[in-house]
């Protein structure tokens, strides 16, 4: 019984280490940060108003000033990130259980 635990463990070992050798692990790490911390689109929209604005062409000011004013507007659109989804799941559960007698 013992030789073939032995022989199971070193069977589950090398199959973990084979399937950790097949999978990419750069395409599943850039996918996952992705998920966990979302780019932020208001952020970028403001970095680029406030780069206009602050060219000295009075042009692009016009411009630059509408993409700040849109990136506030764009921030309470944005995605969350799994991190305050936690935060939220967890004031939710608090709730409940206060509720409850």
């Amino acid at each position: 019984m013992l030789a073939a635990s032995a022989e199971s463990v070193s069977r589950v070992v090398s199959e973990k280490v084979a399937v950790a050798d097949a999978m990419r692990t750069d395409d599943v790490n850039l996918h996952l940060e992705r998920v966990a911390r979302p780019k932020s689109l208001s952020e970028t929209m403001r970095k680029v108003g406030i780069a206009l604005v602050a060219t000295p062409d009075p042009i692009t000011g016009v411009p630059g000033v509408a993409l700040i004013a849109s990136s506030f507007i764009a921030k309470s659109k944005e995605p969350i990130g799994l991190s305050h989804l936690a935060l939220e799941t967890r004031k939710l559960l608090r709730e409940i259980q206060s509720l409850s007698v």
